[in-house]
């Protein structure tokens, strides 16, 4: 999840109504200065009441959409903001399941097999010496020998068993945790395919945000030369392309959404 970056050139464009003092935007590009002010004013003084009233209608509807825009900005940055943390809180909690629980088993396999050691080293030590004492013939050492020996074997088998035990505690825990990791992890793959539609539509975003770049341009020439007609109609393609960011935007905040619902099923399968 990327964080989204707004464009100067379309998201930062901030005027006041059409009567009020120039108004700077965040982008210098689209900085409407009292000089542009000025003409506009004049422009709309001298046209005529049609398109006067246009000039109006299209300028406000133009700058909703920036208000518009601002606020889907600022809903796209918290939410992701928020599903990055989110996510992030819940990876290390995935890493933790368990943990303490499985670290005492470990544990205790350990402490069993330290425990039994001096026994496995003592009937180990047995047979060797059993070997021994028959390559030299020594029957009543050999017979002493397997006795000692025959005496551990039992203990020897307990304590065999008990380790098993203990390792397979631990073994199966193990694999109880791997697979509820597996299963919150695979519920949280399902954000992979909504983050490739949000790079796209950021994709889209960045297209239509070029074309603003012209139509503004020809929209300040308009309001120079004092040519209404020309201002009408830079107005209508900015608007256009204005509603098609807010909707591939509105679509983003949807995205996002589904990705806080699917951060909250996940977070909901952690025992």
């Amino acid at each position: 999840m990327k964080k989204f970056i707004s464009s100067k050139a379309l998201l930062a464009v901030f005027l006041l109504a059409l009567a009020a003092p120039a108004t700077v935007s965040a982008a210098a590009s689209l900085e409407i200065t009292p000089s542009m002010q000025s003409s506009l004013d004049k422009t709309i003084a001298g046209a005529t009441q049609s398109q006067a009233s246009k000039i109006k209608s299209q300028y406000n509807e133009f700058l909703t959409f920036q208000n518009q825009d601002k606020d889907w900005d600022a809903k796209i940055s918290a939410l992701y903001k928020e599903n990055v943390e989110k996510e992030t809180a819940l990876n290390k909690q995935i890493k933790e399941i368990d943990a303490a629980k499985l670290a005492k088993l470990e544990a205790e396999v350990t402490q069993a097999r330290e425990r039994y050691k001096p026994l496995f080293s003592h009937y180990t030590a047995l047979n060797k010496q059993i070997e021994a004492a028959r390559l030299l013939k020594n029957k009543d050492l050999n017979s002493m020998l397997r006795f000692q020996a025959n005496a551990l074997r039992i203990p020897v088998q307990l304590a065999r068993m008990d380790i098993k035990a203990e390792e397979e505690a631990s073994r199966e825990a193990k694999d109880k945790t791997s697979k509820t990791m597996k299963k919150i992890r695979g519920t949280l793959a399902d954000i992979d395919p909504i983050n490739v539609q949000i790079k796209a539509k950021k994709g889209a975003i960045r297209t239509t945000e070029t074309s603003i770049t012209p139509l503004w341009s020809a929209f300040k020439q308009a309001v120079k030369k004092g040519d209404a007609q020309g201002i009408l109609s830079s107005l209508a393609p900015l608007i256009s392309l204005s509603r098609q960011i807010n909707e591939e935007k509105e679509k983003i905040i949807k995205l996002e959404t589904k990705i806080s619902e699917i951060i909250a099923i996940a977070k909901a399968q952690v025992p």
